[in-house]
């Protein structure tokens, strides 16, 4: 490991991935690192979570705790909004030609694929109805707000998930990157079995940016955790970028620091480090 050194000088606020970072391999947030997220809280450095998910999963992923004390990023940057301490809000929304055009390229080459189109985190249109609250909703208390594919292009689509089902879905990306506008970018998952097919305008750095501009803090001064493809332009751009051990070469290369696996507690090791020194 390699761990930012807190004595002289620490970071102003925090953004996080979800997946594979601060959650660990069965999705869940282990009680270290909920205790350290908490610590965080309490010395007042703002938090964003900074994830692929569409908000209606994260209460059964992090907990309604963990929700009311950070700000979100969801999406991969499409949809933004401040909370605990930050204010404002964003959202980008995608091309609607290439949402509807990754849609029928996307069924007619991967028809066994399951596969959104999201609005806003909460609403969304999918391409099977079999095991929407499994695969999309978790069985959440709130009713599931599924809406036509037509209601969602004229709502305004902000992504498409594609999930591959256990299959590889690197033949449909190549594709899509050749059907789709220059207005549109996917984002492949490291088991190239999950696209995330967004607007190029959006971004998780970008996103956090634009929060953080309320209260004057800038990306030079953020401690970002990441492992993937889509956490790249996060550990790119923020000052104080930690790679877990299990993420990617691509992101262990940009990163400035590097800590424990996802498994091992590595995101609460960095955060119980920075609550120590600020105490």
């Amino acid at each position: 490991m390699n761990l930012p050194d807190f004595s002289s000088r620490t970071p102003k606020a925090i953004a996080m991935d979800l997946d594979e970072t601060t959650l660990n391999s069965n999705a869940r947030l282990s009680a270290r690192t909920r205790a350290a997220l908490h610590d965080v809280h309490g010395v007042e450095i703002p938090m964003i979570i900074a994830t692929s998910r569409p908000e209606r999963v994260l209460g059964a992923l992090v907990g309604e705790d963990i929700l009311e004390i950070t700000s979100l990023v969801q999406m991969n940057g499409a949809i933004a909004a401040g909370r605990a301490g930050l204010t404002g809000s964003l959202r980008y929304l995608m091309d609607m030609g290439d949402a509807r055009r990754c849609w029928d390229v996307a069924n007619e080459l991967a028809p066994w694929a399951r596969m959104t189109m999201e609005v806003d985190g909460i609403r969304f249109a999918v391409n099977h109805d079999d095991g929407i609250n499994e695969l999309w909703a978790f069985d959440m208390t709130a009713p599931t707000v599924v809406v036509t594919l037509e209601d969602a292009l004229s709502l305004g689509p902000a992504k498409v998930s594609i999930n591959g089902i256990g299959c590889d879905l690197e033949s449909l990306a190549e594709v899509l990157e050749k059907e789709l506008s220059d207005q549109t970018v996917i984002f492949r998952a490291a088991s190239e079995q999950f696209l995330n097919v967004v607007p190029r305008t959006a971004s998780k750095s970008g996103a956090v940016a634009g929060l953080l501009q309320t209260v004057g803090i800038s990306l030079d001064d953020v401690l970002s955790f990441g492992d993937d493809f889509v956490d790249i332009d996060l550990i790119r751009d923020c000052g104080w970028s930690v790679a877990v051990e299990n993420a990617i070469p691509e992101i262990k290369a940009l990163a400035r620091f590097s800590t424990a696996s996802n498994d091992d507690d590595g995101v609460a090791i960095v955060l119980e480090d920075l609550v120590s020194a600020l105490n």
